[in-house]
């Protein structure tokens, strides 16, 4: 990859900017991160800086000479890392220890195309040779953006999971938003999660992820760095008894979160109000392992594998009724293909506000009833 002069890039892209984040300044006296996007103004083209200090946030309006200048004199060689997305593509800037940018990515973003016809291979959201280059890292890509076959499996869900986000998304125009994804593990979801809520929507995006095993949090984080990704970071923590993020959530995402895993970032979603939840979760072994005979479902228990599969889909059911209850709309759907992974039901969910007791009161009498324990009911039995 040839290496780069910033403020050239830059002039470059002005025509077409749609948004330039500069993160990881070189000495403490600039500022944390500078974001630059275009703006109308008494109909003429400006740039708003935003200079980030602290949790200050300072603003200033240039015209494009102006801002060339300002990354001539300021940014050009004094941040490790750049981001610069226009209509057409977007691409990671490395500083070098010559002064000079490594340049990654810089492919077009594509647009979903039209169907034509059901024979017609199926486009994702999210496609192959799209540059990201951070799934290269993550072994999902090949340094030429082509899916790894072992990850082809994976690549579909992230895809379609994001595409479930993307639906949900279509008519919103929020500018920032907070996501915290429970029981991260390898990050492919996160990651998506940024460069599709930073690049294709160009929103400010905070991003955290949570995971019980410290060195795949540190891989991640050091992924994150290398690509300037400043507002997406990894924590090892147990969901379940660890202090986490106290701040507002906007979203909760869990994708095969083992066990009651989902139970607590459901539980946590409830508790900090975020306003839309995407849950696929895995591994119901907990009311399937309790439950014993009790009456009309005695039919589901008496052979293994329709007992397991029972238990595993009256464990979503409850989960939904408590979100429903506790003023969110949910629906449990497909999230992929079963050949693709069994564990294919997604919770989806958003706030409304609107609220009752009558799921809880019902599934509190089924547990009762059939002796079993479910953690997400037993966290809200309180409340």
């Amino acid at each position: 990859m040839k290496e780069k002069n910033l403020t050239n890039e830059l002039s470059a892209a002005l025509d077409r900017l749609s948004k330039a984040v500069f993160s990881q300044p070189l000495d403490k006296s600039a500022e944390q991160k500078l974001t630059v996007r275009p703006l109308q103004h008494k109909g003429q083209r400006l740039f708003q800086i935003e200079r980030q200090r602290g949790a200050q946030a300072f603003h200033q309006n240039l015209e494009g000479e102006a801002l060339l200048q300002l990354c001539a004199d300021e940014l050009d060689g004094r941040y490790r890392q750049a981001l610069i997305v226009t209509e057409e593509s977007a691409a990671q800037y490395s500083l070098r220890q010559n002064g000079l940018y490594k340049k990654s990515g810089g492919a077009a973003v594509p647009r979903p195309a039209a169907a034509q016809g059901h024979d017609r291979e199926k486009q994702y959201l999210l496609r192959e040779g799209e540059a990201i280059p951070a799934l290269v890292d993550l072994g999902v890509f090949t340094p030429d953006y082509r899916i790894v076959k072992a990850r082809y499996d994976k690549y579909r869900q992230i895809n379609r999971f994001v595409e479930l986000i993307d639906q949900a998304f279509t008519d919103s125009d929020e500018k920032a938003i907070t996501i915290l994804d429970f029981g991260c593990g390898k990050s492919y979801l996160t990651f998506i999660l940024y460069y599709y809520f930073a690049v294709r929507r160009r929103m400010d995006v905070k991003i955290i992820g949570y995971d019980l095993k410290a060195d795949v949090v540190e891989h991640c984080n050091a992924i994150a760095e290398k690509y300037g990704y400043d507002g997406l970071r990894f924590v090892h923590a147990d969901v379940s008894k660890d202090v986490l993020y106290g701040e507002k959530v906007d979203m909760v995402v869990t994708l095969h979160a083992c066990d009651t895993a989902t139970d607590y970032a459901l539980h946590y979603a409830i508790e900090k109000g975020a306003k839309r939840i995407f849950s696929v979760p895995c591994c119901q072994h907990e009311i399937n392992a309790t439950m014993h005979k009790g009456g009309e479902l005695d039919v589901f228990l008496r052979h293994g594998i329709v007992r397991e599969r029972m238990a595993a889909l009256l464990t979503d059911s409850i989960r939904a009724q408590i979100l429903e209850d506790r003023g969110y709309t949910v629906d449990l759907i497909e999230f992929t293909d079963f050949d693709s992974t069994p564990k294919n039901i997604m919770i989806r969910a958003r706030y409304t506000g609107k609220k009752s007791r009558t799921g809880r009161t019902a599934a509190f009498e089924l547990a009762e009833r059939y002796g079993f324990r479910q953690t997400l009911l037993e966290l809200e039995k309180d409340d």
